[in-house]
């Protein structure tokens, strides 16, 4: 058995070893292909492969993103259906407010074509990004769904809101959103999980892609911290849709003030995803303060101003904001919990990617 062999049987086995799961191996520890070397390099001895070949299975799931990405793009106009079809069809619609969110649609609708196309090509980059992406979705759509039941902002009370509905159907209700939310939440970002972090997936795009790529010299899992920061800076971006209103520790920051912070933020969010991928401990320190900051802020502020007075300073429309208030969701939705929640799980998840920071000082660690 050559040295290539024996490099490569040895990558398949840490691959394997739940110590290193979501540590990628630097991509120049791979053998080069070339003409001469071809029939034993990349994975392959003796004419035969030492994994196996997930090609087929790495087109269906990249079909499978496309599709989604379409449908992501499909919800835009959809959302916009309600203004055209004239006031009777429900309350005045503000295309305003919509902006940040239909923005985040066509975000994911390119990336998810993009990673789709990735996938179909078995490109190294492609796994590893629908894999952190998979991770911070089921991670994300979890605990989303869990506030949610918990704080009973599922309107399963129909008989409190005027209705009067069977008690069979309420019943066919509460199954159809339960299992489509378990459908979306749980199931769709775990099979993408099961599948692209499997050895031989990971194997099957390093043969057809021997190449370095970026998302090679960064930890998955701190390259699912750099994603966050960078959707965090766009998601500041499309708020300024809403007109400059912040908060900030018990006030509603407005006008200039809260432009400046806002564009601070914004620069800082960025800033601190590019020095995160780079594994920069001062990155990390200052990520933590950032976000400590901001979480004791907008508990302070929630926990004095109603989540209603902060919509109308958003110039929701009255109208729309009287069909919130009816359907009881507002008086229900504890903003200090809520905000409480995601700042411990984000900070727990930030003092867990600190060891690959301190790994990221010492040459050649695995990344």
């Amino acid at each position: 058995m050559n040295n290539n062999e024996t490099n490569d049987r040895l990558q398949a086995d840490e691959s394997a070893n739940p110590e290193n799961i979501g540590i990628e191996r630097p991509a120049q520890s791979l053998p080069s292909t070339t003409a001469a070397d071809s029939s034993t390099v990349g994975y392959q001895s003796a004419g035969q492969p030492q994994f196996k070949d997930r090609k087929t299975g790495l087109i269906v799931y990249g079909i499978l993103q496309i599709i989604m990405g379409f449908f992501c793009a499909i919800l835009i106009p959809l959302m916009l259906l309600p203004r055209f079809v004239g006031p009777a069809a429900g309350p005045p619609m503000n295309v305003q407010t919509l902006i940040p969110t239909m923005g985040m649609y066509a975000l994911l609708a390119v990336l998810l074509v993009c990673l789709g196309v990735g996938s179909i090509f078995a490109r190294r980059w492609a796994r590893a990004l629908t894999l952190v992406l998979a991770w911070m979705w089921l991670a994300v759509g979890s605990t989303a769904l869990l506030m949610l039941v918990l704080l009973r902002l599922i309107p399963f009370d129909f008989a409190a809101q005027g209705q009067q509905i069977p008690p069979q159907m309420v019943m066919i209700i509460q199954v159809v959103m339960l299992g489509t939310m378990g459908f979306i939440y749980f199931f769709l970002p775990g099979i993408f999980i099961v599948f692209y972090r499997s050895k031989h997936v990971k194997a099957t795009c390093d043969f057809q892609d021997p190449h370095v790529r970026w998302t090679d010299q960064c930890p998955l899992p701190v390259l699912a911290m750099s994603l966050m920061l960078g959707f965090g800076a766009i998601s500041m971006i499309f708020s300024m849709s809403y007109g400059f209103v912040f908060p900030f520790f018990g006030i509603l920051l407005k006008g200039v003030p809260c432009g400046l912070l806002v564009l601070t933020m914004t620069l800082l969010l960025a800033y601190l995803a590019w020095t995160t991928y780079r594994l920069k401990i001062a990155a990390w320190w200052t990520t933590l303060i950032f976000y400590i900051t901001f979480g004791v802020s907008s508990i302070i502020t929630f926990s004095r101003i109603g989540l209603m007075e902060y919509y109308r300073e958003l110039n929701f429309p009255e109208e729309q904001l009287r069909v919130m208030k009816q359907t009881g969701i507002i008086d229900r939705m504890n903003m200090p919990l809520m905000f409480g929640v995601s700042f411990v799980v984000f900070v727990a998840y930030l003092l867990w990617v600190r060891r690959y920071f301190v790994a990221g000082s010492v040459p050649n660690v695995d990344s």
